[in-house]
């Protein structure tokens, strides 16, 4: 099983008073939707992926436009795509969630090459001159990471050496984006692993690997089949407290 931290997770970035307030509210609107997508069966669940991101992307987008968080700073823009030179993780259901959403992409023989020529490494088999080929799909911890200065990405996620422009690398990353996007998964998948589902951490790109070719990955979910070999599981659940 692999053991190696994420590279977000090396920082210690602990979200300030506002920022949990906001984690809070952010896990009680994915907590009620998952609650409420259990009632309705696995394709419920898989919807509820789409509607937890959704939700995600507009808390997120309210808090950048009352202003709350110096993350309008950021250099993220479409042709960077440093993020994506590392491992990411996914829960389980997000796996089976974007597996499912790709299977019927218009691009989907495109998209399923690219992942079947995949053979490891760093960069996202998704990544395409720069940009995301699954962006509005995309797991909810490449939603969250934000930094103002992509030299930095460069650096640490490319091992690429930075061009030489006479400032200083800035090393600060925003907290409030993970901290948000992280408390939506936690609401995600905090019922299902009570409801007993496998709610494990993933290596995104191997394990969606595994279950994309089988339309039947959800419902063997759902019974409780092992879907994912140990080497793309990074961890089990793990509950975190964004309580007030």
């Amino acid at each position: 099983m692999a053991k190696n931290a994420l590279l977000w997770y090396k920082r210690t970035m602990k979200p300030t008073d506002p920022e949990r307030q906001q984690a809070h509210a952010a896990l009680l609107v994915a907590h009620d939707i998952a609650v409420a997508a259990l009632a309705g069966g696995v394709e419920a669940i898989l919807a509820a992926v789409g509607a937890c991101h959704q939700s995600a992307d507009r808390l997120w987008g309210d808090a950048r436009a009352a202003g709350s968080d110096p993350a309008a700073e950021a250099a993220c823009a479409a042709g960077c795509g440093w993020c994506c030179h590392q491992p990411v993780e996914a829960s389980t259901v997000e796996v089976l969630a974007i597996a499912a959403r790709l299977r019927i992409h218009p691009d989907i023989a495109a998209l399923r090459a690219r992942l079947g020529a995949w053979s490891g490494g760093r960069i996202c088999p998704f990544l395409t001159n720069g940009t995301c080929a699954i962006y509005s799909f995309r797991p909810l911890k490449c939603r969250g990471l934000y930094q103002p200065d992509p030299r930095w990405c460069m650096a640490t996620f490319a091992k690429i050496d930075p061009p030489e422009d006479g400032s200083p690398i800035c090393h600060r990353a925003f907290t409030l984006p993970r901290t948000l996007f992280d408390a939506v998964g936690q609401g995600l998948t905090r019922p299902l692993h009570r409801a007993g589902l496998d709610c494990a951490a993933l290596d995104f790109a191997p394990a969606l690997k595994a279950v994309l070719d089988r339309p039947d990955a959800a419902a063997a979910w759902a019974r409780g089949d092992a879907l994912f070999p140990d080497r793309v599981r990074f961890h089990g659940w793990i509950e975190r407290d964004f309580s007030l």
